[in-house]
């Protein structure tokens, strides 16, 4: 497979990984040596090409394991019930992330946020995994794009509601500010989780 971005490595490497390549290649190497005695049956290439997807694959799994979910979640080749688990990995963890920053939710004064509004992070934190892996490569769609389009995603995919008559505040905390702490911080982690994968491409160069 060809080096060339990280994400692009991410995809290669794992849908390598559905075939038979992988399990070739970890024949091959059990097995010590295979002696090819004719050009067509020569498969080689394959054995470099799992080689190579395993190492991608490798320095994604041999990271905490929201980073390597996140890598997967946004740029592996799965479906949306393959991803369930990761996407659910990414979302508990960025919730927690915010609770131990000690980020300020709309209404909650003083005091400790109330039950709701700890719920209302909860799917925030869910809205904004899915903007995100919307509008990176290689998707680049527009995603939630809108304190409208949040609302109606929180309408239609959790049944629930999220006021944004207030989204962005000077005064007191308004999830805009949350909802762009949350962008914040996918960011760093995108950036985390994608660099063991391009660190290996000056080795193949």
């Amino acid at each position: 497979m060809r080096y060339i971005s990280a994400r692009q490595m991410i995809f290669d490497a794992y849908h390598e990984q559905r075939g038979s390549v992988m399990a070739y290649a970890q024949e091959i190497a059990r097995m010590g040596a295979q002696v090819q005695t004719t050009q067509r049956n020569n498969n080689d290439w394959r054995i470099v090409n799992g080689l190579e997807a395993g190492a991608v694959i490798s320095a994604v799994e041999n990271q905490p394991a929201h980073l390597a979910a996140l890598a997967r979640y946004c740029f592996g080749p799965f479906t949306k019930e393959e991803l369930a688990t990761d996407r659910e990995t990414v979302e508990i963890e960025l919730y927690q992330q915010m609770l131990r920053d000690g980020v300020k939710l709309p209404g909650q004064g003083k005091g400790n946020p109330t039950a709701q509004q700890l719920e209302t992070l909860r799917y925030l934190c869910m809205a904004a995994l899915y903007h995100h892996s919307e509008v990176t490569w290689p998707y680049s769609r527009k995603g939630l794009h809108s304190p409208k389009a949040v609302r109606k995603w929180f309408n239609e995919y959790l049944d629930a509601e999220i006021d944004v008559r207030f989204w962005t505040r000077k005064d007191r905390a308004s999830w805009g500010r949350v909802w762009n702490q949350l962008l914040l911080v996918i960011d760093d982690w995108e950036c985390m989780a994608l660099y063991p994968a391009a660190a290996l491409i000056p080795i193949a160069a």
